[in-house]
């Protein structure tokens, strides 16, 4: 009976891993906007129409998820491989027109065409690639759905946006359907688009908000995040009864579950498996799964029920909502609790739950920001506040500091030398990173919307520190590899 309880929980823990870490298909919520995005790939693909959208939405909303549900879905319908190219193109590593070329060249399988082929421009490498696509008598042109993450990394600089210029362009000559579908988590991405660019885009936006709104039924009432979460907390972690072959059979020992709960998860848990592509893509096989004894996941999944309805786990959820409304940083809190489990260990305790969201979103972002920080730069932060303390609170500019850093480093022979340029760049990365902020003037020779800082040599401009001296505190206290004699230096009196 123990060799069969262990097994039962690996298989649990290997299942809920595998969705909450690989299953990047499954999509729930958003129906309008994922109608809308089935719609214009599928008029692409089936009616050769030529399409284009952004979808706009916050970090871990679902924008990548959406599109790999969309074409599943597709898959299923139409002959995906055959009608159909998709590419994929992160403004991440694609920015630069040479690398996204290749990347293009390769996902159509195309190189053999290129070969040494030597071309004048983007434009007409591309048209090149497009055309080797074309066959038959009537040189139709396979389907090409084109998806850009991160699209607003293809928009910094002039070089970068010939491949959108392109790409747009193709959607309006009829050479090929295209279909060009834009991600990005910037509200005013349209702002860093030229305007031969914009002449181009179809000006579709398809936005993706944390909390749905319900304009099918206006009748719903909206749901709150804490209640959107505890439902995603349940999907995620919920076992689909299907799984087990093995017939119902009663069990003595367990936990209560009403008759209510009883009759409800056979409906609920169907939407909770993972899709047989995610199992494929890891290689696991899911007759595995078979094994899972039917009373056991009915357990489990009624242990989950009594878990959302539990006030310190409702709680903590919701000042998980309080800090961020990021699905993908709940699915790692989830993995590590997931990741836990052990013969000794069947069940999640609530005292995991808060534990693990306690140690992933209490801690201040400001604290783990300077803890980031080089040697150099948190040595800075903390001749500024030194400053600080020795002129109440005045400004500083970038001279003071470095007299203050500078009459440190000469009394301790253990610190290296830093060139003046060098602690010149690390002062600008403190500004870049909002750790400093200039100080407005309020001189009336400036207008509203100018500073005194943009008047003055940078080496001159005053600077705040933006942080609070206690986030300082926190942050020198949790540095593990702070020098000795600069933990020394903050601690004790002003030099």
């Amino acid at each position: 009976m123990l060799d069969s309880s262990v097994i039962q929980i690996k298989l649990i823990r290997k299942y809920l891993k595998i969705k909450l870490l690989d299953d990047n298909v499954s999509f729930r919520g958003h129906a309008l906007e994922r109608s809308h995005v089935y719609d214009l790939m599928r008029k692409t693909i089936v009616q050769g129409e030529s399409n284009s959208a952004l979808v706009i939405g916050a970090r871990g909303s679902g924008k990548t998820t959406l599109i790999n549900s969309v074409l599943q879905q597709l898959s299923s319908e139409v002959d995906l491989e055959s009608d159909a190219i998709v590419v994929r193109l992160s403004g991440l590593l694609h920015h630069d027109d040479k690398v996204a070329l290749k990347a293009i060249t390769a996902q159509m399988q195309l190189d053999n065409a290129v070969g040494e082929r030597v071309f004048g421009s983007f434009a007409e490498n591309l048209s090149f690639l497009i055309s080797c696509l074309q066959s038959g008598a009537d040189r139709r042109c396979k389907s090409m759905v084109f998806v850009l993450d991160e699209f607003d990394m293809f928009c910094h600089g002039v070089k970068t946006q010939t491949l959108l210029y392109n790409l747009f362009d193709i959607t309006h000559q009829g050479q090929a359907p295209v279909c060009v579908i834009g991600l990005t988590c910037r509200l005013d991405v349209m702002e860093l688009l030229e305007k031969r660019v914009k002449s181009r885009f179809s000006h579709r936006h398809i936005n993706l908000y944390p909390v749905e709104s319900n304009e099918i039924d206006p009748d719903v009432i909206e749901k709150s995040p804490l209640e959107t979460f505890l439902n995603i907390f349940v999907q995620l972690l919920s076992m689909p009864l299907e799984l087990s072959r093995t017939p119902q059979t009663p069990k003595k020992k367990g936990r209560k579950k009403s008759i209510a709960q009883m009759e409800s998860l056979d409906s609920e848990t169907e939407g909770f498996s993972v899709p047989k592509e995610v199992l494929d893509k890891c290689k696991v096989d899911p007759g595995q799964f078979s094994e899972l004894d039917r009373g056991f996941l009915e357990d489990w999944n009624a242990h989950i029920i009594a878990l959302s309805e539990d006030q310190n786990v409702v709680d903590v959820i919701e000042k998980f909502c309080y800090y961020t409304l990021n699905e993908q940083i709940f699915r790692d809190v989830l993995f590590q609790i997931v990741s836990k489990l052990c013969q000794t260990k069947p069940y999640i305790d609530a005292s995991d739950i808060y534990t693990a969201i306690d140690n992933s979103v209490a801690p201040e972002h400001r604290v783990k920001l300077l803890q980031s920080l080089s040697i150099l730069e948190l040595s800075l932060v903390i001749a500024m506040k030194h400053g600080l303390d020795i002129f109440d609170g005045q400004p500083m500019n970038f001279e003071m500091v470095l007299h203050r850093y500078t009459k440190f480093a000469n009394t301790n022979s253990s610190t290296q030398a830093v060139p003046r340029p060098v602690i010149l760049k690390a002062f600008e990365h403190l500004q870049a990173l909002e750790v400093i902020m200039p100080v407005k003037g309020t001189d009336s020779i400036y207008s509203g919307t100018e500073t005194t800082a943009s008047r003055v040599q940078k080496e001159y401009q005053f600077f705040m520190l933006a942080v609070p001296i206690s986030d300082v505190d926190e942050a020198v206290k949790g540095f593990k590899a702070l020098p000795t004699e600069i933990s020394h230096w903050y601690s004790n009196s002003v030099f």
